[in-house]
């Protein structure tokens, strides 16, 4: 079956392309390059007056390239071959004597397949709701089929740094201002695709268009400032050599014509697959999409219908978890302890979605659907409406027990979930008549930004229940690992050691805003002692705190993260590292703050990045050992996902098997020893792995 079929409406003289590849969306791979070679050979033979290019799947039009396709057989000449093919097919189609439209309903362009709009399209009509971007750097690549060299002439210089560094998806509308995109009702796309044609015979593709003024035109010393600070944010990590190859790209089209950028475009895409980090990106792109889903494995028929939810504690998280929900149509009920607050937290949401619409993020009616969903209530008798109930108060056992005895007066037979991220479920069930409804559901702020779900499995925990979990999960969409219960459980355990670790270094005379910066240099996305003030001193403390009462040999708390909290410094509005988190604007003052430990040497740079991945790491291998986690494939997961374990090394267990498990073990005793850290004593996952003859190819 060819994957772009076409045909050709002989009254009107229009053809179209139908896009239809094998797989649940439409890829890029050599067939379709075939195909669309071919569609285009016989548009030019039929002497048609335009081409409407469509998808033949209801959610996607074109979604970028086979990766799996690519990497069967990765050398360099058949990338190489590949890659200058596409660039062809795109060049033939825009370079066509007849009008080519796009029309998408509802569907997405990504990658390739918003280089093919971009570059071989004279025009897309779409509805507001489709999707576009260049998300090429989140998978470990850069956009090489001309997207680097043509996204810039249709929304300027600036934009499309700013989109392609940081990899944006935006809502059709956000390209509505340009003359390629118009956003028109779902009703009138094929008449309007029409007209279109024919009003336009005789267009020269944009690209090609020598009188065609590029938007946002900078002088070459502002392109270049923008350049330099997109190979800030490159060059931070030099293990991300797909930020440093896009920053290149754009760069040399700023300077040569568009031929040689393409050709420049195709070096330095080859020499990506050089790298381990871009296989680390592309295989963790594999497990997120194709293996993730079915990692945890439950019985969608032994889950309760979740077509409505209620969400108890109105604040961040709680209001992130309706949100989310109600998004997704499921009815949310988002209850606090008084009318004022629960018609606060509704107004907030309302007030955060109204910005997005009007910054053009997202299409009015995607909010409307959200707040059609939601509603406030302090009435726990409204309970009795519906299946699951998800806690989302303070940290605190007896307060989530009594929350959990009113709800199961109300509705003994509601699934209760709690979002706390410490406190184990067994705890929370104690006082409980039917602890087997008790599950946890520990989600990430932001919530709407944050992909991750992890499903705790209490010791009493019924089928139902983690099966309802996993599956509400899911249904509001996203990535779930699935693990056993105990104190911080799998997430929070490997993120409070990253934190302590930081102020740990901190406290052997490494400057605070220098074990931040390494942390960035390693591949963090932010450092452990940004994520203190950022996150809210308070949370940490209290978090800390408990995980050291459980794990008190490995998690002792730090003393200075002690001081800073009892002198107020807790970020969030108050002093913490950093007058600007955001920005890194030191707060010298803090250093008050800070008990140096003497006698000891200063870990020097390849010391301070390996005490804090591999302190991660080791926390990670911990909870393998204590059976709180299920499989590698789960610890690789949560920690890129959940808890920012750089995802330029895959995850913990890719990152051991690349420094293989017995030098890790070694690095991992001589640091604890070194700096006396006891939190680096190896877990006896490595002694198992070792006695097994496992060293490399964990995962």
């Amino acid at each position: 079956m060819p994957e772009v079929k076409y045909h050709l409406d002989t009254e009107s003289r229009v053809a179209r392309f139908v896009i239809d590849t094998a797989g649940p969306v439409n890829s890029i791979g050599q067939q379709f390059m075939t195909d669309m070679e071919k569609a285009t050979l016989q548009a030019h033979r039929d002497n048609v007056r335009g081409v409407i290019i469509v998808s033949g799947k209801k959610k996607s039009f074109l979604d970028g390239a086979n990766l799996r396709e690519i990497m069967t057989d990765a050398t360099p000449q058949l990338i190489r071959i590949t890659l200058r093919r596409f660039h062809d097919c795109l060049a033939t189609l825009a370079k066509s004597p007849f009008p080519v439209v796009a029309v998408l309903d509802g569907q997405t362009a990504l990658g390739g397949g918003f280089e093919l709009l971009l570059w071989g399209c004279d025009q897309v009509l779409t509805t507001a709701d489709s999707r576009m971007g260049l998300p090429e750097v989140s998978v470990g690549l850069f956009p090489a089929g001309g997207g680097t060299q043509v996204l810039r002439r249709v929304v300027g210089f600036k934009t499309a740094v700013d989109m392609i560094i940081n990899a944006r998806v935006s809502p059709a509308e956000t390209f509505a201002q340009t003359d390629l995109v118009t956003i028109c009702p779902s009703a009138e796309l094929e008449s309007r695709a029409l007209e279109w044609i024919e009003s336009h015979q005789g267009i020269v593709n944009h690209i090609y268009d020598p009188a065609r003024v590029e938007p946002d035109r900078r002088s070459d010393e502002e392109n270049q400032k923008i350049v330099n600070q997109a190979y800030f944010r490159a060059t931070i990590c030099p293990h991300r050599p797909y930020l440093q190859a896009a920053a290149q790209s754009m760069e040399a089209g700023l300077k040569l014509p568009l031929e040689e950028a393409l050709r420049n475009d195709l070096d330095l895409f080859v020499s990506l697959f050089e790298s381990p980090n871009t296989k680390n990106k592309i295989d963790f792109f594999f497990l997120t999409t194709s293996l993730g889903p079915r990692l945890v494995r439950v019985d969608p028929r032994k889950a309760v219908n979740v077509d409505s939810l209620a969400v108890i504690g109105a604040g961040l998280m709680g209001r992130g978890i309706a949100q989310v929900a109600a998004e997704r149509g499921i009815r949310a009920l988002l209850i606090d302890v008084d009318e004022a607050a629960t018609r606060a937290a509704v107004e907030e949401i309302d007030r955060t979605l109204e910005g997005l619409v009007s910054k053009g993020k997202w299409p009015g009616s995607r909010k409307d659907k959200v707040m059609a969903n939601l509603e406030g209530s302090t009435d726990y008798g409204r309970l009795r409406e519906v299946p699951l109930v998800i806690e989302c108060v303070f940290e605190d056992l007896p307060l989530k027990q009594r929350i959990l005895a009113r709800v199961q007066d109300a509705n003994p037979d509601a699934i209760f979930a709690s979002n706390t991220s410490t406190l184990p479920m067994d705890e929370i069930a104690a006082k409980s008549s039917r602890p087997e409804q008790v599950v946890g559901m520990h989600f990430f702020s932001p919530v709407p930004l944050m992909p991750l779900l992890e499903v705790i499995r209490g010791p009493r925990s019924s089928v139902a229940a983690v099966a309802t979990a996993v599956t509400v999960g899911r249904a509001i969409g996203k990535t779930v690992i699935l693990v056993n219960d105990g104190p911080g459980f799998y997430t929070s355990r490997t993120f409070a050691t990253y934190v302590n670790n930081g102020f740990s270094l901190a406290e052997r005379g490494v400057l605070p805003w220098d074990v931040d910066f390494m942390a960035l240099q390693a591949g963090f996305p932010q450092g452990p002692l940004n994520v203190y003030g950022a996150t809210g001193g308070n949370v940490i403390y209290h978090a800390g705190s408990f995980m050291a009462s459980r794990f008190p040999e490995r998690m002792a708390l730090p003393e200075s993260l002690k001081k800073l909290y009892q002198a107020g410094y807790v970020g969030l509005g108050k002093p913490s590292f950093y007058l600007d988190h955001r920005n890194m604007i030191r707060d010298e003052s803090v250093m008050e703050h800070i008990a140096p430990i003497e006698g000891l040497p200063a870990p020097n740079q390849d010391e301070v990045q390996d005490i804090l991945l591999l302190g991660m790491c080791n926390e990670a291998f911990w909870c393998m050992s204590d059976g709180v986690l299920p499989d590698y494939y789960s610890m690789d997961l949560g920690a890129v996902l959940g808890i920012g374990f750089p995802d330029c090394w895959h995850g913990p267990a890719r990152y051991v098997s690349l420094r293989g498990v017995k030098a890790v073990k070694a690095r991992l005793e001589e640091l604890a020893d070194r700096f006396r850290l006891p939190g680096l004593r190896p877990a006896p996952e490595f002694d198992r792995l070792v006695a097994c003859g496992l060293d490399r190819f964990l995962i």
